[in-house]
């Protein structure tokens, strides 16, 4: 984890520069400038992750807005540690007990809160109100796509929160766009999601009609367990599995002294026991690339014999 400092315009950082230093050092890229007097290292931003820097935009303007004002939406989802497609919005997501409209300003997009009952924790480091993560998880449903939401719920979902406390919680809010597609995330949500990656993978494979699989099957034969696959169709007898790149190329995700080329011969073996399950038809492999082509990704399905059907909600906002 990279530890982002917040740099007051006007006090000395820790190569002792100030005011107008600092500005001349954001001109010069040694400095990030977040807001009008608040900095954070360039080099300290670069290795920091999308969530890290979006917890460091909310600490700057902390101080600048009012303490009714909520940590919210993508914000509220940084702070929980939601996984997130890509960058989190570069204005900090608030909602406004007061208000009956959305404001955007440079910096701060307040949503409306007038009438909504909030349920929200307290943030340690400065007191600050952030909704609480059903809320949280509510919101970035109804807000945003389903690429995003089903992550997100997944990673909900395994923290213990359960399905029917979400299903309660959209069906108290008086949102109308946004309201059905949220209902089809929380449909799609699945505790036993491996990964990110694999969420949205699931919501590519949806997109594109595939029938709803199991997900972290266990399979085994007689030398015992070959391991649990990404999705199993089970009326189909057949598997899916989506390749992650970083399995491949990430040493953090190997056992120690395993090479690369070590995984991708285990992986082959693996897959050449489970073809040879009796339950098992056909095994499809998938990745990035399908999930984000979709004509692609029924070629894979077509090839596995996995029927498909249209499903038209994913086209409703």
């Amino acid at each position: 984890m990279t530890r982002l400092t917040i740099i007051r315009g006007g006090s000395a950082d820790t190569s002792g520069r100030t005011g107008r230093a600092q500005r001349s050092a954001a001109d010069a890229g040694q400095l990030v400038r977040l807001v009008p007097g608040r900095f954070v290292d360039a080099d300290d931003w670069r290795r920091a992750t999308p969530g890290e820097r979006h917890i460091a935009r909310i600490k700057a303007v902390h101080d600048g807005i009012a303490d009714r004002l909520v940590v919210s939406h993508a914000s509220a989802a940084a702070l929980h540690g939601l996984p997130w497609k890509g960058e989190f919005p570069d204005v900090v997501e608030v909602i406004d007990p007061l208000r009956a409209t959305s404001q955007a300003l440079t910096h701060v997009r307040k949503r409306p809160g007038r009438g909504r009952r909030l349920r929200t924790q307290t943030m340690v480091a400065n007191g600050r109100r952030l909704t609480d993560l059903v809320s949280t998880v509510v919101d970035v449903a109804i807000s945003h796509e389903l690429r995003i939401a089903v992550p997100a719920l997944d990673v909900a979902l395994q923290c213990g929160v359960s399905k029917r406390a979400i299903r309660d919680e959209l069906a108290s809010r008086s949102a109308v766009h946004g309201r059905h597609r949220a209902g089809v995330a929380i449909d799609l949500a699945d505790a036993d999601s491996g990964s990110a990656g694999e969420s949205v993978a699931r919501v590519a494979l949806d997109e594109v009609g595939a029938p709803r699989p199991v997900l972290q099957q266990e399979f085994r034969d007689g030398a015992g367990l070959i391991g649990r696959v990404d999705f199993w169709f089970p009326e189909h007898g057949v598997v899916l599995e989506f390749d992650g790149r970083s399995k491949y190329v990430d040493p953090a995700l190997r056992a120690a002294g395993r090479s690369s080329a070590d995984v991708v011969v285990a992986e082959k073996r693996r897959e050449d026991r489970l073809r040879r399950h009796p339950d098992v038809r056909a095994v499809g492999r998938f990745g990035a690339r399908e999930t984000n082509d979709a004509e692609s990704l029924r070629a894979v399905l077509r090839a596995t014999g996995l029927p498909m059907v249209s499903r038209s909600y994913h086209h409703v906002r």
